[in-house]
């Protein structure tokens, strides 16, 4: 069984004992029944990794000894925010989740013209929160040591205007005469940083479409198919990693 991962955001390189969260030290307890001595690894969440031992542990409580820094599962080379219409109920948890797994650097829920998701679902700072845990938890899951920022819900106008020079693309109907996925990296360096926007349910607007344009954005098409909303991200994220390579 691959060691337990737990993430320790103020964990230093001088750090030779940290203490755990209530809620890691109680997994560990009483679902993993951990016990002294037992191999951990401890992650920062912003690309750093070590290799510990539990020296002390109960039931709401548990401290880790550092053994040494261990080597990451590699980033990849482009720094990608994707940006996703509001979704309903757990498919946005769905998105986050995988958005995590697949290098996302960050992700941006949006509030666009379609969304159907009421204010009063995405309002306030509980639903960031648990978003920010489902990143954490997949971050854990998958060996990433880096742990996505995810944002407060912003407007579609503000994601453009936060971007001004950085390469965006924009998933689009087909008849939109957009370019497939496959022809992003032809011909063109590799970017630094990029952003990927997604529509949410219902679409894009005209508007939208023609702001995102206005704003420099490549219209792209996930092909001839309708995805479900929360499937496009991980469509777009492999694909993207495909063309540029990891």
């Amino acid at each position: 069984m691959p060691a337990p991962r737990l993430l320790v955001p103020s964990i230093t390189a001088a750090d030779r004992l940290v203490s755990l969260s209530a809620a890691d030290a109680h997994h560990l307890a009483r679902v993993l029944r951990a016990t002294v001595g037992d191999e951990v690894r401890v992650f920062d969440g912003h690309g750093r990794e070590w290799l510990g031992r539990l020296s002390s542990i109960s039931g709401s409580a548990a401290s880790v000894e550092i053994v040494h820094e261990a080597t990451p599962a590699p980033e990849p080379h482009v720094r990608l925010t994707l940006a996703v219409g509001l979704l309903k109920g757990e498919q946005m948890d769905r998105v986050v989740r995988d958005a995590t797994m697949l290098g996302a650097f960050a992700i941006v829920p949006m509030s666009t013209t379609h969304v159907a998701v009421p204010p009063k679902a995405w309002k306030g700072s509980a639903v960031i929160e648990r978003w920010r845990r489902v990143a954490i938890a997949s971050a854990k899951q998958c060996g990433r040591a880096v742990v996505p920022d995810v944002s407060a819900v912003t407007s579609f106008t503000d994601v453009l205007r936060s971007a001004p020079d950085v390469p965006k693309y924009m998933c689009v109907e087909p008849s939109l005469s957009a370019d497939g996925l496959e022809t992003v990296g032809a011909g063109h360096p590799r970017p630094r940083m990029a952003l990927a926007l997604i529509g949410p349910e219902g679409g894009w607007s005209a508007a939208e479409v023609e702001e995102a344009r206005a704003s420099g954005a490549t219209l792209v098409s996930l092909g001839p198919r309708t995805l479900r909303a929360d499937t496009a991200p991980t469509v777009v994220l492999t694909a993207l990693w495909s063309a540029w390579g990891w």
